[in-house]
């Protein structure tokens, strides 16, 4: 890696420890998703490995393109990684919409919601459509991939929760507050 590039991560860490900084909805929705992925995806694989799952996502997510046994091959795995990556930063715009309509306190059960309405639209209604070809066929596999949505909803809320700019949630925040005292 150049020094250039390690400077850019450098400044990139920095804004996300101090955290508040992002005014951007679409780009702190597609980062909040991003990081509730990444750790749905480490979660996913240290299940995997302790044979309490039988799949990994980017084994699911590569069956879209290509048969599954191709999805063992290093280069197919890596796109079907990407592609749940991708799909998991744009399910962090949802989960903007749903705090700007509504605010941010509650984020743990908002998170949760939306981590379980993206596996009820994508694991379950995936497989019955057949989107993708790999379909898991164990009940632990369903029971992991529930607790992996789970902590995608989570970590993508407080993410976001966690990098959004005060004024970007400011009308949600009003509405809600102006809503709950204002009453006789």
């Amino acid at each position: 890696m150049s020094i250039k590039a390690l400077k850019t991560f450098h400044k990139l860490y920095l804004l996300v420890k101090q955290g508040k900084c992002i005014k951007d909805s679409v780009a702190l929705g597609a980062i909040g998703g991003f990081l509730g992925s990444v750790v749905m995806a480490l979660s996913n694989y240290i299940i995997y490995r302790a044979h309490k799952t039988e799949i990994l996502y980017g084994h699911i997510a590569g069956s879209i393109f290509m048969r599954p046994f191709k999805t063992n091959a290093r280069k197919n795995y890596i796109l079907g990684q990407i592609f749940h990556l991708v799909s998991g930063s744009g399910a962090g715009l949802l989960m903007i919409q749903i705090f700007k309509i509504f605010g941010t306190d509650f984020a743990l059960l908002k998170g949760t919601m939306v981590g379980m309405f993206t596996w009820q639209g994508l694991y379950n209604v995936g497989q019955r459509l057949k989107i993708y070809t790999a379909s898991p066929h164990l009940t632990k596999t369903g029971y992991s991939s529930l607790w992996n949505n789970f902590v995608y909803g989570t970590v993508c809320a407080y993410s976001i929760k966690w990098l959004a700019h005060p004024s970007v949630f400011l009308s949600a925040e009003h509405r809600t507050k102006s809503h709950n005292y204002n009453k006789p």
